[in-house]
């Protein structure tokens, strides 16, 4: 691919952009995530800047004819490139398109879903999910809820997270009538390094797989309230109203809400997120946009990044309503702590 004429015109597509007036706690996530400072700064950094940019964005359709035909109107337009947040989005995207130049950003539990790299025009940004990335943040589980017995995670089958091989193995669980919720020595565990992060901090681990919002509710109805958190991934944020399910429950219940990747929702309702560092990532995505878009450089020798670093979110008001006090050294291992 050869350099082109300005503007560059480039479409920032996903499941995570929002109308301003969403009020939801997630609405951040798209046109004001820290991610586009990143990106900016990135740009001007190196001698460019939005001005050299025709950047819209655009939530991704619903179905795969509406983003075939989204993908083929950028062609006519003559978008150059499309940056992708969110992984959910990218798989979507990577079924259709062959020939626009992708730079995505997302996150590939137990390492599903790498197989993307294998795409002729796609590069990004490996996101870690650092609440499970290591036993130190896991850790934080406990000394932000120090008689932490059960974490339940809940999983939306509808998002691209539940991965074909993890989504099958759920299958067999529900035709065996296990319950909703899945847990260790279960084979049918969907993400069993989380589980051995749990079986080493000493609490039991609760995985509940849901295709419907009715579904969740049913399962948070069967948890074990007592001494237990609820963690929360972005896979939710994609089902309606999942999010607010599970905020709904751990204000009623009084269980501790922690969430990964989202520290808009932690802010509103919640105690801890475990997030990567967006402004990171966006200079990161900054500098690859313009070594295809200004440098001509294929996508090919473009190469994929690795997760730039973390920042950790407390929302103490959260935790003094549950009732919890959080010790200054736990505090300190936090990047940002709401007061």
């Amino acid at each position: 691919m050869t350099a082109g004429s300005l503007p560059y015109r480039v479409r920032v597509v996903s499941s995570y952009i929002y109308e301003k007036e969403d009020s939801a706690p997630y609405s951040t996530m798209g046109r004001q995530n820290r991610w586009v400072v990143g990106f900016v700064s990135a740009i001007t950094r190196l001698k460019s800047g939005l001005r050299d940019f025709d950047l819209q964005f655009q939530r991704i359709p619903s179905t795969r004819e509406e983003l075939i035909q989204l993908l083929s109107r950028y062609r006519e337009e003559g978008v150059r490139l499309l940056i992708i947040p969110g992984t959910d989005s990218v798989v979507r995207v990577a079924e259709v398109n062959r020939d626009i130049p992708v730079v995505y950003f997302g996150a590939h539990p137990e390492n599903n879903g790498m197989e993307l790299l294998d795409h002729p025009n796609i590069t990004g940004v490996r996101l870690n999910l650092p609440l499970i990335w290591s036993y130190e943040n896991f850790s934080l589980l406990k000394g932000v809820v120090p008689d932490l017995e059960r974490v339940y995670f809940p999983l939306n089958l509808s998002s691209e997270f539940a991965f074909p091989n993890v989504k099958r193995n759920y299958a067999l669980s529900r035709a065996k009538k296990e319950g909703f919720w899945i847990a260790p020595p279960s084979s049918h565990v969907g993400y069993r390094s989380v589980a051995f992060l749990a079986e080493r901090l000493g609490v039991s681990f609760h995985e509940g797989p849901y295709a419907t919002l009715e579904e969740l509710q049913a399962g948070l109805d069967t948890m074990n309230a007592e001494r237990s958190a609820l963690i929360g991934f972005n896979d939710t944020v994609l089902s309606g109203k999942a999010v607010e399910a599970l905020l709904a429950y751990s204000r009623a219940r009084r269980v501790p809400l922690f969430w990964v990747n989202n520290a808009a929702i932690i802010k509103q309702a919640g105690v801890a997120d475990f997030s990567s560092d967006f402004e990171a990532v966006g200079r990161l995505v900054g500098r690859m946009c313009l070594s295809i878009l200004r440098d001509g450089k294929p996508v090919s020798e473009v190469p994929f990044e690795n997760d730039p670093g973390q920042k950790l979110t407390l929302n103490l008001p959260g935790c003094r309503e549950l009732g919890l006090t959080v010790p200054a050294e736990v505090r300190a291992r936090f990047d940002e702590v709401a007061s």
